[in-house]
Parts: C-alpha cells; sequence; structure tokens
C-alpha cells in the first residue's frame, strides 16, 4: 500500500473507543421508580497497582456489593482516575453502611464527601478524623493537578 490508499489511518490495531460517561451508565431510577442515591471514594494509586491488586480491589467491592442484594444497584471502578463510584437504593443510611463495608475491606478507600454521615464511623477518633480529611484535601488536589496535566498533553 502506498501514502494515498492509507491516508490519515492509524495503524491496524484494537480500536480504541471513548468509555461511556457515568451519567449513562448508571441508573437513575430504583425499583420504585423514584430517585437514586450514589456516592463516590476515591482509592489512591490504583492505577499503578498490579492487575493482582486490581482484581483484589474489584473483587472485594463485588463482594460487599453482593452481600448488600439487589440494595446496590450499581458500581463503576475508573481505574484511570481512581475512583468508585457506587449507586444504592433511596434508603437512609444505606450508603454510609454500604461505604463502610468497603472500607472494611479496601482500607485505602477514601469517602469523597462527608454527607452520608458515615465519615464518623470511618474514623478512630477526632484527631485520626482531622488527618483524613486533610489527606483526602492533599489528594485531590493532586488529582486535580493529575487530570489537568494529562489534558494538557493530550492523553
Amino acid at each position: 500500500m502506498d501514502e494515498q490508499e492509507t491516508g490519515n489511518q492509524p495503524a491496524r490495531g484494537p480500536l480504541l473507543q471513548p468509555a461511556q460517561p457515568l451519567w449513562r451508565l448508571a441508573p437513575t431510577k430504583s425499583h420504585g421508580g423514584g430517585g437514586m442515591a450514589d456516592f463516590m471514594m476515591l482509592i489512591p494509586g490504583l492505577a499503578d497497582r498490579s492487575l493482582a491488586e486490581r482484581d483484589f480491589v474489584a473483587d472485594a467491592v463485588l463482594a460487599v456489593c453482593a452481600s448488600f442484594g439487589e440494595q446496590v444497584t450499581f458500581a463503576d471502578i475508573n481505574y484511570r482516575i481512581n475512583v468508585l463510584w457506587i449507586s444504592v437504593e433511596p434508603e437512609p443510611g444505606l450508603a454510609g453502611r454500604v461505604a463502610c463495608a468497603i472500607r472494611e475491606r479496601v482500607p485505602d478507600a477514601l469517602l469523597v464527601g462527608g454527607q452520608l454521615g458515615a465519615t464518623a464511623a470511618m474514623t478512630t477518633g477526632p484527631r485520626r478524623g482531622w488527618q483524613w480529611w486533610g489527606r483526602l484535601r492533599r489528594l485531590s488536589r493532586r488529582a486535580v493537578l493529575l487530570i489537568d496535566s494529562r489534558d494538557r498533553s493530550g492523553r
């Protein structure tokens, strides 16, 4: 083939498609027709871990979700940005219980946002709670800088 035949076509190989946006994947209505409750957890360094470690985290999350049955309606791990997204039935306290159960199996998973009322159960004391919050803020800043740098570099 000469250059004119191939044009600007990329080299042959697996075709990569962008991932579907989360708002298209996650359910928006519960079984009863109402809205869903959802939360996000940050798992620092997950993207850099080995395949075996990623599988361990995925299996742990799957086990927690299965233990709650149909109350957990959706779970997604985004390895690129180290984030776990969970959607649950809109039952008071359920999201906090699921987050705590995930935290028991994946101790480095950090709940993003404190609106669930579960952050107190995730810490061992007032000092540890403030350290956790400071750590989360530093990680959030680093994540934003990392995402911005990747966007600028064209990744």
